[in-house]
């Protein structure tokens, strides 16, 4: 695919920045941290209390916006002409991987969980049951319907990477699971899985790149 304007545009303001957003994320959170022990104003700790949920996520949405992420096959990489919003996504979200208790802290309150994936761009029915220690890479490809059951550790990823002739490779695809399904403990999916309604799924399965059952 060759390279656009706005391919370039892109490249010349992010490429470098997107490898130091979870440093300016970080950064930005305990700002506020530091102004309300210096200056005790309340709004400066709700600030601090939010910054890790809003700032990521208002950016990953004006990201989608202007440069919206796609399904499909792509190459990614800093020697890559045409910009990957996809890999910038993926260094927003970043925050989550290293404090994974950030989105634990959502399972206090039923449903909010549901609304933080929603948020992102994923469609989320009735009555799906997380638990906390589910991994979902990508928080915006997910397609689930209604009464969904999954076990513990499950892991959720809708991109796959590998090596092609010294390039890296993405493929990206959303992971679909209609309604009334049991997703078994450290169960694995990989992009493009597809599970129809009615649907046991035994612990410890792993659904590889466009598996169906």
């Amino acid at each position: 695919m060759k390279a656009t304007k706005k391919d370039k545009v892109f490249n010349f303001l992010f490429k470098r920045l997107l490898h130091f957003f979870p440093i300016i994320t970080v950064g930005i959170w305990f700002n506020f941290l530091y102004r309300f022990y210096k200056y005790d104003n309340g709004i400066d700790f709700v600030l601090f209390l939010l910054t890790p949920y809003l700032f990521p996520l208002i950016c990953y949405r004006l990201l989608n916006f202007f440069y919206p992420i796609k399904e499909g096959a792509s190459y990614i990489g800093i020697n890559e002409e045409v910009f990957s919003p996809w890999l910038f996504s993926l260094r927003i979200q970043q925050i989550y991987i290293v404090f994974p208790q950030l989105e634990r802290l959502l399972f206090f309150l039923p449903g909010v969980f549901a609304l933080w994936l929603r948020l992102w761009g994923s469609k989320i029915g009735k009555q799906v049951f997380f638990v906390p220690n589910i991994v979902i890479h990508d928080r915006g490809f997910l397609e689930l319907g209604d009464n969904i059951v999954f076990g513990d550790r499950c892991y959720l990823s809708s991109h796959f990477l590998e090596v092609r002739d010294n390039r890296f490779f993405l493929y990206l695809k959303k992971i679909k699971i209609d309604s009334n399904v049991f997703i078994g403990a450290m169960t694995r999916m990989g992009p493009g899985t597809k599970i129809k309604s009615f649907t046991k799924i035994p612990a410890g399965s792993n659904f590889t790149v466009n598996q169906k059952a």
